[in-house]
């Protein structure tokens, strides 16, 4: 009985390690492959590390240090760690309307998917969750450098009624988020609104800048952006075209983005003005499907790993019933 009985509780034992294993395998998965674009050195020309050098040693150190970093308010992180052929630069930029909290824990898990995904490359770049943050490092400077590639370009497969009014309206709008973002400051260049389209529906849209960069830098590189709607997605109800200096998106769906996370203050009027102020078009707040599916996994996990012990205990009397 005594030889049974300890098979029996082998058997749970095994039955719980493949139900965690399982479970665990499949988180892991999921936060690999939840939304996340990326290029290791698309033109493989900035070659690979090698293992355990001084160049990992300061990457792994300077990407620890940008995604802890809790004096930032406003999203965007850059350092840079070594000298000579062993220097690393690295930008961390957060979509206007994520809190930063949430900014470090997307930088996170970026950093993870590009250390599995591009392993020992010296330069790469990672979006995660609908471009709510962008990482990317490289043993060049990269710092103020307007850059339009590595880009990626997504659309909805469905056409707009009534296109030519359809397009001149998603113009208008992105152009004029394309210049409140160029005037943004040196910690955000990010702007969000909407227009009525077509049939009285709502044209959602956004554009952000690394905040490195100059004005007309930055308004270069949503133009150019602007033009590859033509090209890639003309008439498309939904668009977003991804580059390293520069975001664009457009949807008609439903508000994608949220009230901004950092308001940069005023800046101080040398006297009273009479002359009203402008401020920013109000914006709905909304939280994505991503970010609630991210947030669920995280606050249950500690639950669902409880739960499956539990029932290994809960099973192990049982099997006496048998004996």
């Amino acid at each position: 009985m005594a030889m049974h009985t300890l098979r029996s509780f082998s058997c749970v034992c095994v039955c719980c390690l493949l139900l965690l294993a399982i479970f665990m395998s499949g988180v892991s998965a999921d936060n690999n492959a939840q939304k996340f674009h990326y290029f290791c050195n698309h033109n493989n020309d900035r070659g690979n590390y090698t293992a355990n050098s001084t160049y990992e040693t300061n990457l792994n150190t300077l990407l620890s240090t940008l995604t802890s970093n809790t004096e930032i308010e406003y999203g965007f992180y850059n350092l840079t760690k070594g000298e000579n052929t062993d220097q690393v630069y690295a930008i961390g930029l957060c979509r206007g309307d994520v809190k930063p909290y949430e900014c470090r824990n997307c930088l996170e898990h970026s950093r993870g998917n590009l250390s599995q995904l591009c392993p020992n490359r010296k330069e790469a770049i990672g979006w995660y969750e609908d471009e709510k943050c962008m990482l990317r490092y490289s043993n060049r400077k990269i710092l103020g450098l307007m850059e339009t590639g590595p880009a990626y370009f997504m659309w909805n497969v469905i056409d707009a009624p009534q296109v030519e009014e359809f397009n001149k309206v998603v113009n208008d709008l992105l152009d004029g988020l394309r210049s409140k973002a160029a005037s943004g400051d040196s910690r955000t260049k990010y702007a969000t609104a909407n227009a009525t389209g077509p049939d009285n529906k709502f044209i959602y849209g956004l554009v952000q800048c690394t905040p490195d960069l100059s004005g007309p830098d930055c308004e270069n590189c949503l133009i150019q952006s602007i033009k590859e709607i033509t090209n890639c997605c003309h008439g498309k109800i939904g668009t977003r075209i991804v580059r390293p200096s520069c975001t664009l998106r457009y949807e008609t769906s439903s508000p994608f983005f949220g009230a901004q996370a950092y308001t940069p203050s005023p800046s101080p009027s040398p006297s009273p003005s009479l002359s009203p102020s402008l401020s920013p078009p109000p914006m709905v707040t909304t939280n994505t499907s991503a970010e609630d599916k991210r947030d669920a996994s995280g606050s249950n996990y500690a639950d669902i790993v409880s739960s499956i012990l539990l029932f290994c205990c809960l099973l192990y009397p049982f099997l006496f019933l048998f004996e």
